[in-house]
């Protein structure tokens, strides 16, 4: 099963519990394990196998039991009988925006909806029919409520089709910038997964500090949209022309910071923030932190001081996932996050030099792709162009092809050079930085664990990225064996490329056993790519954070085929973040002379 297959069980128990007025507190642990294992990077089919079910937040010993007996048997007869006890057609309806387990059960059995393959229809042709408005508890409003949700679940609109985070990222900047037109805006951030910069993400929520909320709500609700959805005098809710729901909240200037903070954490997060704050006598809400005894309300205008106030440090929003951050905040053993000024080059893009690929060529020149780079203030750039095809190449072809590539950009890069160093004459800038290049090559691991080039061609490259393209459905035995193969095939293997090889929406990753992989690279020193390209975000967070614990180096790359891709680095740098990586873990914040030694593996 995958992780949403996981997530949406875990729900249905939940709800399940939730109509037969079970502990409320066992309600809560299944929707904070739906919650984590939604979002969790790697797959719980794979944690199972290394024993790190429990290691998953919000996964108890009860739940990883019956998740044991899932994976053994393939069903829990556990959750097999909860789910029995209530009407089948009810979990269909928790798809539709606003109906909730309560509200479904009613609506199934006072309508008599009883076949789960047809009860959205069926519940369409009620409402339209006019039944729903005379149920206790509805009436009109809700009817046409209900007939406009149904709507929005036929178009495909609901909240599971999450969408890559670079794309909900530029969703909301665009917002953002709309909102910060406003005279009165103070600030302007996005909330809840998206802040914390999670792989995937459903609705775009942001938050607006200002004294003058009813501007700012009228200029959100001018952004491009199919419809209102709500509108009050705390906020906005929109469905955005591209099918997205947007959602607007605003605050005073004065109690901005609780609002931000209780918006911005995961649920588990702010779960174990409030079981802190109870022991001191505290709690928390969206407007601050009242006392329990007193009932005296203190408003805070920044998380710092949120945090504070509780006897914490600052902790970054991507660190919100109740990984232990809550106890590294009070032992002050927090990471220091790396930052993007910390990079110092990007080792992974491709060129238009066509040395007759196995994938596609990249868009841009040498010339633009290291004019680039030196705009970044990098100090390096490594041109890691796919291999030569083998199927349509000999080795001899092969390896005059790598000949003749490293000539080839020795001219490139000296013209372009030179050109640089006439212009800076001319202009007088001594601000312009030149970078320099490594000439590598991403080179494909064949199913059997050989690389796609011969090692006589390594001989004209600096290193390479070794990736998995192909073949990703072997068993996890035999990818294990395969990688191991390939890290320690040749000296000049210093990166892996992307490693799970995932493309988020479309394809989960290999199934390996990540332990073995980690030592084999931390043995031979060879660095796991954070790979910033927007489809694949990989290594994962959670492998990451592996990593890191492990003491395993990493670098953050691009993958850029086209000059504007290098400006997704930033994506890499949060997956790094949320790893609890610092820059002493990433390879590439090297400057170029340490650098070069390590790639040259040079004492």
């Amino acid at each position: 099963m995958t992780n949403l297959e996981i997530a949406e069980l875990l729900r249905k128990v939940a709800a399940a519990y939730l109509v037969l007025n079970e502990n409320r507190f066992r309600i809560i642990a299944y929707e904070r394990a739906a919650d984590s294992v939604e979002h969790l990077t790697s797959e719980v089919k794979d944690m199972w196998d290394d024993g790190k079910l429990e290691d998953i937040p919000g996964v108890g010993g009860g739940i990883a039991s019956q998740l044991n007996e899932l994976f053994r048997t393939g069903k829990s007869k556990h959750w097999n009988e909860v789910l029995s006890q209530v009407p089948q057609a009810i979990f269909p309806l928790l798809l539709v925006p606003g109906l909730g387990p309560k509200k479904a059960y009613t609506l199934v059995t006072e309508l008599k909806l009883k076949d789960a393959n047809t009860v959205i229809p069926d519940l369409e042709k009620a409402a339209k029919a006019g039944k729903i408005a005379p149920m206790e508890g509805f009436g009109d409003k809700s009817q046409s409520v209900i007939l406009d949700s149904i709507a929005i679940y036929k178009r495909g609109q609901i909240k599971e089709n999450r969408m890559p985070l670079p794309y909900a990222d530029e969703i909301a900047r665009e917002l953002i910038a709309h909102l910060k037109k406003v005279p009165g805006v103070i600030r302007v951030d996005a909330l809840g997964s998206l802040r914390r910069q999670v792989s995937t993400i459903g609705d775009i929520d942001i938050a607006v500090a200002t004294d003058k909320p009813e501007p700012v709500i009228s200029q959100f609700v001018k952004f491009s949209h199919q419809k209102i959805v709500d509108q009050g005098g705390s906020g906005a809710t929109l469905l955005l022309s591209n099918g997205r729901q947007a959602d607007l909240r605003v605050q005073s200037q004065k109690a901005y910071g609780a609002m931000l903070q209780y918006f911005t954490g995961s649920k588990n997060h702010n779960i174990r923030l409030r079981e802190l704050a109870l022991t001191k006598g505290m709690s928390l809400s969206e407007h601050g932190i009242k006392s329990v005894r007193t009932g005296k309300l203190t408003k805070y205008a920044t998380e710092e001081a949120f945090y504070k106030a509780i006897g914490l440090s600052y902790i970054s929003p991507e660190l919100r996932e109740d990984r232990g951050e809550i106890e590294a905040s009070r032992n002050g053993t927090l990471p220091k996050p790396i930052m993007l000024d910390d990079m110092k080059g990007d080792l992974h893009v491709h060129s238009s030099y066509d040395l007759e690929p196995s994938h596609d060529l990249g868009k841009n020149s040498v010339a633009e792709l290291m004019t680039k780079a030196s705009d970044l203030g990098y100090a390096y750039l490594g041109f890691s162009d796919h291999n030569p095809g083998i199927t349509n190449h000999s080795k001899e072809k092969i390896i005059d092809i790598m000949k003749r590539r490293r000539e080839k950009y020795e001219q490139l890069y000296t013209s372009w050079k030179n050109s640089v160093q006439k212009r800076t004459r001319l202009a007088e800038d001594s601000k312009s930085r030149r970078a320099q290049y490594f000439l590598m090559c991403e080179v494909d691991i064949l199913p059997d664990g050989k690389l796609a080039l011969p090692d006589e061609a390594l001989e004209y490259v600096d290193a390479v990225i070794v990736s998995v393209h192909s073949s990703f459905t072997q068993p996890k035995a035999q990818t294990t064996e395969r990688l191991v193969r390939a890290l320690t095939s040749h000296p000049k293997v210093r990166i892996l490329g992307h490693p799970t090889g995932r493309l988020l929406g479309s394809r989960e990753g290999i199934d390996a056993d990540w332990k073995e992989v980690f030592t084999v690279a931390k043995a031979h020193d060879i660095a796991l790519e954070i790979n910033a390209y927007p489809e694949r975000l990989d290594l994962p967070d959670t492998l990451v954070y592996d990593a890191v614990k492990m003491g395993i180096r990493l670098c953050i790359d691009t993958d850029a085929h086209a000059v504007e891709h290098m400006d997704l680095m930033r994506y890499g740098i949060s997956v790094a973040r949320r790893g609890w990586a610092s820059a002493h873990d990433i390879v590439n914040t090297l400057e170029y002379n340490e650098f070069y030694k390590w790639l040259a593996r040079k004492s």
